[in-house]
């Protein structure tokens, strides 16, 4: 593993924070009426994000790409979130949207960070 300077440390704990306060945004603002939108919104664009920097990172450096996967997409996406509205779902007999969320959640994950991968690499 390469050696990340103390710069991109330190710019690694706000670019979460900032991450944390858009999906806090995102939740909020598209909240769970039928399905939880905003956490698929959330952890979709961050997925979207985390595949532009994978084809970027010979362009922006080590440092840039942990700053934002392990920073920005770590705060702004979150499997506890996802866990928890599937498991509530369940708890309201909901099993069926409960099993589309992780479903719809893990795919449009993967094809958002292949589909931006593919389009910068």
């Amino acid at each position: 593993m390469t050696q990340l300077p103390t710069w991109a440390w330190v710019a690694a704990v706000v670019a979460g924070a900032l991450g944390a306060l858009l999906r806090t945004f995102l939740v909020r603002s598209l909240a769970r009426h039928v399905f939880p939108l905003g956490v698929l919104v959330a952890n979709t664009l961050a997925s979207a994000i985390g595949g532009g920097v994978v084809g970027l990172r010979p362009v922006i450096g080590p440092g840039w790409a942990f700053v934002l996967i392990g920073g920005l997409c770590g705060g702004l996406s979150t499997l506890s979130t996802l866990a928890v509205d599937t498991v509530e779902l369940r708890l309201e007999g909901r099993w069926r949207v409960a099993v589309r969320n992780v479903v719809v959640t893990v795919v449009l994950g993967v094809a958002a960070a292949w589909g931006v991968h593919a389009l910068v690499s």
